[in-house]
């Protein structure tokens, strides 16, 4: 573990000195040395490194992401066992049977190759230059091997001439389409009959049969072909058990054909591979057209804006910071525990940073510097603290486990977090967000009739759901409709990769006893029940998973949610320093951020979807209560249930699933309340720099998400106007002095004070 910490720290710096990558022996001495501060930090700022770093980065992940929208590639010899006695076979190098990949990879290809034409490499320096000339060969070289791609599906197909009917159903799910049942089970009937057709040809050409319809194989051709088929089974495998127990008619309709279909490419496989490649036959296959031309230019640019890319500033303080970091998290201080270093090792790193001049470094790099010093100073203002074993937690007969954190605990857990407030001004704080979301659910619920009985309103929207098999469909719609929100308001800038690279999976009955609702990152997770569940199980998950529920939070999980941070962090990575990397204040927050930044714009339409706005909103005011109540040993696991169910609207399994994956799972203590509290630190940054006409919609949001996860207060450092210094006091009242009281309390919800 340790040799993963300082490794990427002991590659920054060599890759400024332009050596190779560091041996075993060099990462352990790295490892060594971890504990030991540098007399002089100096020699270790990274010198200039090369302005095509991050464009190279881009354009290698984006082509691997878009790499992923489509059917996968045969493996090798998969699922071949080799008797000893057996020689070896030949390798068998993978066919890509999708023409859209091939397709979509060259306009993609052709693209970036106009673009880095157009980029002046005078001003460059001559490692950027270099970088700038391999891309573009790289680039030439992935060309010709679409060619050679389309070459080999070409030879390929004639042997299996069903493929494209797998292949559409495949990409089909891949890009969320709907699926009809009936029509489905009637496209994979005919692959069986198609199959059937094909192997009775190559049984013949095996056995010598001199028909025309006999089809002699050689035998690279047919282990090439055995491995497409078993790819063409695993795809279809997955598209099967997407919708398989989900979708009512498609179950229905597919259970028998899709077994069928299964054993048929199967035993075709087998034939391919056992009985066609060994007879090493003259082939008389006729290969299909090999041209695929490239597909239309998308709507929105595939390509980044390159200048931007390469004008950003570096931050030389990179490798300084990930040596301070990796100490702590050798030493066992990870995330919220305790520091165990001496605390001489914080006042040498407070003596090493004096030398430094705070005013010559980069802003990235001055909020590196105050992010070294303030944990500095804490660790030895804490220095001696012991928190009580085991702090007591209350029990009940739930059934749900986890430790308390205690008070004491929690406290410094929130000054690692550079939270400024107690877990008591932090639940004030929640009881006025409570004040003001309840007072936007009466509004709602007052549109619809109720009154101000707005449990009355929740209570209707919950049977706003879709059909058994709906959901889906409803989803991809919700993410899509955000996206176009986003980029019709000029809000952020949505990469055109990211949005057409959004997938979908469905979450397994045993999963939703953790994680009832959607869940998302790389793709989105659906939780919506199966034909395996109990009746009142699967009612709970569809009132759970509401029409309304589902509009407020589908795009926290993607786009602009939890998928674009991590899009973007990977390509931004080696942009700053990493700083608290995980950070659920950001990670949590940011998603949350968007579903307050965007219920004040009037994304939702109707008091439906503006009450389902508002209870998840009550429900992320409800995790901070909760939760600190729970670590303070104020409140038992089935109080938090009662809490989130009576305050909230719950429907109790629902409640139960959260509170457990609260207190049951790997999150920290603060995991929970970070959500809501993130959002509002961003929300103030916002309130500052937006609302202060400093920054633009598309420049504040871009920005942050370039700093990528680290501590709200270090991101506003890096925001803010001004000039830093290497003293300042860098906590941040984002919520002012008492969080209790506000000046703007009882304001409407486009003030984002009175939050």
């Amino acid at each position: 573990m340790a040799m993963n910490v300082w490794k990427p720290a002991l590659l920054a710096v060599l890759a400024a000195t332009a050596l190779p990558e560091p041996t075993l022996a060099q990462v352990a001495t790295a490892q060594a040395d971890a504990a030991t501060v540098p007399s002089d930090l100096r020699p270790l700022l990274l010198q200039p490194q090369s302005e095509l770093r991050l464009v190279v980065q881009r354009y290698e992940l984006d082509r691997e992401t878009m790499n992923d929208n489509y059917i996968g590639d045969g493996t090798s010899q998969r699922g071949r066992r080799q008797d000893a006695q057996e020689p070896p076979q030949p390798a068998v190098t993978t066919v890509s049977l999708s023409p859209d990949r091939i397709a979509r990879l060259k306009r993609y290809d052709l693209d970036w190759q106009a673009a880095l034409e157009r980029i002046d490499a005078g001003p460059l320096t001559p490692v950027a230059r270099a970088d700038l000339s391999e891309l573009k060969a790289a680039i030439s070289a992935n060309l010709a091997q679409l060619d050679a791609d389309a070459a080999e599906r070409a030879a390929v197909l004639p042997v299996l001439p069903f493929a494209p009917l797998v292949v559409d159903l495949v990409e089909a799910r891949i890009r969320m389409e709907d699926v009809d049942g009936r029509i489905a089970a009637g496209v994979v009937t005919d692959l069986t009959r198609q199959i059937d057709v094909a192997r009775q040809r190559l049984e013949a050409g095996v056995t010598g049969g001199t028909s025309a319809d006999a089809l002699r194989v050689d035998g690279r051709t047919a282990l090439k072909a055995a491995a497409a088929a078993d790819a063409l089974r695993a795809g279809l495998t997955e598209w099967f058990n997407h919708y398989f127990r989900y979708d009512p008619m498609f179950s229905w309709w597919l259970e028998m054909p899709f077994g069928k279909a299964d054993s048929a490419l199967a035993g075709y496989a087998t034939l391919l591979r056992d009985r066609v490649a060994p007879a090493a036959l003259q082939s008389n296959v006729v290969a299909a057209s090999a041209a695929i031309a490239p597909s239309a230019p998308p709507q929105y640019a595939s390509v980044p804006d390159l200048q931007e890319l390469i004008s950003l500033p570096q931050d030389e303080m990179a490798a300084i910071t990930e040596r301070f970091r990796g100490a702590q998290s050798r030493s066992g201080r990870g995330g919220n525990a305790p520091p165990d270093l001496p605390v001489q090792f914080y006042r040498d790193w407070l003596t090493a940073l004096e030398a430094l001049d705070f005013d010559a470094l980069s802003r990235n790099a001055q909020v590196d510097y105050l992010f070294i010093r303030r944990n500095s100073e804490v660790a030895i203002a804490r220095a001696g603290a012991r928190l009580p074993a085991n702090p007591p937690r209350k029990t009940d007969d739930s059934g749900i486990e986890g430790p308390a954190r205690g008070r004491e605990g929690l406290i410094l857990d929130l000054q690692q977090e550079m939270i400024p407030y107690s877990p008591e001004e932090l639940m004030v704080l929640a009881d006025s967000q409570f004040a003001w979301m309840e007072a936007e659910m009466k509004k709602a619920a007052r549109e619809m009739g109720y009154g101000d009985d707005w449990k009355a309103a929740v209570e209707h929207v919950k049977n706003m759901h879709p059909a058994p098999g709906g959901q889906p469909a409803l989803v991809r719609d919700m993410l899509f409709e955000a996206i176009d929100y986003l980029r019709a308001r000029d809000l952020l800038t949505v990469p055109q990769v990211a949005t057409e690279s959004l997938h979908m999976i469905m979450m397994s009955p045993e999963r939703q006893l953790v994680a009832p609702f959607f869940l998302g990152g790389s793709q989105i997770m659906v939780s919506y029940p199966t034909n395996t569940m109990d009746y009142d199980a699967r009612l709970q998950s569809m009132r759970g998973n509401n029409y309304a529920f589902s509009h407020a939070v589908a795009h926290h999980e993607m786009i602009p949610g939890h998928n674009l941070t991590g899009y973007l962090g990977d390509r931004y990575d080696g942009y700053r320093a990493s700083l608290a990397s995980g950070s659920p204040f950001f990670s949590e927050g940011w998603a949350v951020y968007w579903e307050l930044r965007l219920f004040d714009m009037g994304f939702h339409d109707t008091p439906e979807e503006r009450v389902g706005a508002m209870f998840w909103l009550m429900h992320r005011a409800a995790r901070i209560v909760f939760s600190l109540r729970f670590h303070m040993g104020d409140w038992s696991p089935q109080q938090s249930i009662d809490f989130l169910v009576d305050r909230v609207g719950h429907e109790r399994d629902n409640a139960t699933a959260e509170v457990r994956r609260s207190f049951e799972g790997s999150y920290g203590p603060l995991y929970q309340a970070a959500y809501l509290l993130g959002a509002l630190q961003l929300q103030g940054l916002h309130r500052e720099l937006v609302g202060g006409g400093i920054m633009t919609e598309t420049e504040f949001h871009d920005e942050i998400l370039r700093q990528g996860s680290m501590p709200v207060s270090l991101t506003r450092l890096a925001l803010m106007p001004g000039r830093l210094t290497r003293d300042m006091d860098i906590d941040w009242k984002f919520f002012g002095e008492d969080p209790g009281v506000t000046e703007d309390s009882g304001a409407s919800a486009g003030s984002a004070g009175a939050r």
